[in-house]
Formats: structure tokens, C-alpha cells, sequence
């Protein structure tokens, strides 16, 4: 059997209650780029992180200390904290720029979004500790071929998900891509609340 794809980022699944028109979303589901005060506040925070890890190190090498081991471990051990936390920002601005680009390539095909019906071929949930689900990705089957596509909580206030809410395997979908789109080129996949008891099947693909 051919692997599934993993999800890229702008290839999202969209939680339905029930079954609207059946036209492509204008816009992609996802958050756009990130706000430049965030990022200001970001930087602010990791250049007093740094500051004051260097100024830790600075009595560690220059102050008794119970051996040259005891200072090198904990330079060891700040410059890594400090690193990690910069390494985790270039992360966050590497997303955004992803997110930002995926945007775009939607709107800019307006016009060029098919629609294919499918089913859910697998299924991956992310709990957390009392059960609910924050993140499950599905992985479905069309004419077009396989996909995979992410839904997340969108924010951390957002109610949880049940997990009677997440749809299981062979549950119907709709597929909203880009004509001739690559495997990483963002998609939309409608699915209905397994929990709401549906009133209309899927149309046929057009």
C-alpha cells in the first residue's frame, strides 16, 4: 500500500455540522502571518534572555566555583536554553511565512479550485491529559488521488473537541484544491460532525 502524504502547511480540514453550497471557501481556513507587535514582543524577550544568560556566566567563570566542570556544565546548559528558544522563534517566523504564501496561492486561484468527493482513508488524534482532542489529521482518498490535511483547536480558549466529534474512516468528504496543484500546494477538506446527525449525503463531484 502507497504511504499517505503528510500534511502541509494551508492543507486544513474544516469541521462541518452540515453540508454547505457546494463552492470552494474564498478563503483559506488558517491564521495568517504573524502580527508585528508579537514579533517585536518576541525579540524584546529573547534579547533580555540572552542578556541575562550571559550576565549569569560572567560569575560562574569568575567567582569560585567547585570545579572547572561546574562551570562548563552550566555555560553548557544556558547557551543551549537560550539557542532553544531562539531556534523555537525562528521556527514560529518560518511558519508564518508558509502560511502567509499558502493564503496567497488561494486567492490567486480564484476560479481553479476543483471539487472532489472521497473518504477518510486513516485518521491520527492528538489528546491531551482529560481526553479532549486539540489536532487530528485525516488522510483521504478521491479521483485526484491521496491527501492529508490538519485540523487544529485555533486557539488555546477554543472549546475542546470530543473525540466522538472527530469523523473515522470511510466518512464521506469534500476535497477543495487548486487545478494542477502540487502535493504542496494548500487544500480544503469539508467533512461533516460525525456526532450531528446528517440530513443530506454528498453530492456528486463535479
Amino acid at each position: 500500500m502507497t504511504p499517505s502524504p503528510s500534511a502541509s502547511v494551508g492543507q486544513v480540514v474544516v469541521l462541518l455540522e452540515r453540508w454547505p453550497d457546494p463552492v470552494p471557501p474564498a478563503e483559506l481556513p488558517i491564521r495568517g502571518a504573524m502580527r508585528p507587535g508579537a514579533r517585536a514582543a518576541f525579540v524584546v524577550l529573547l534579547l533580555l534572555a540572552t542578556v541575562v544568560g550571559a550576565g549569569t556566566l560572567i560569575p560562574i567563570w569568575t567567582t569560585p566555583t567547585p570545579g572547572v566542570w561546574f562551570s562548563v556544565l552550566f555555560t553548557v546548559f544556558i547557551v543551549a536554553l537560550v539557542l532553544v528558544l531562539w531556534f523555537v522563534f525562528a521556527g514560529a517566523l518560518a511558519q508564518s511565512a508558509l502560511r502567509v504564501r499558502a493564503l496567497a496561492r488561494w486567492r490567486g486561484a480564484s476560479g481553479r479550485i476543483d471539487r472532489f468527493d472521497g473518504t477518510v482513508v486513516t485518521r491520527t488524534v492528538s489528546t491531551i491529559e482529560d481526553g479532549g482532542v486539540d489536532r487530528f489529521e485525516l488522510s483521504v482518498t478521491t479521483s485526484a488521488g491521496m491527501s492529508s490535511a490538519i485540523w487544529e483547536r485555533p486557539t488555546a480558549r477554543s472549546r475542546m473537541l470530543l473525540q466522538t466529534q472527530v469523523p473515522g474512516v470511510g466518512a464521506k468528504v469534500r476535497v477543495w484544491r487548486i487545478r494542477e496543484a502540487g502535493s504542496e500546494d494548500p487544500l480544503v477538506v469539508e467533512v461533516q460532525d460525525p456526532s450531528v446527525v446528517t440530513s443530506a449525503p454528498v453530492e456528486d463531484a463535479v
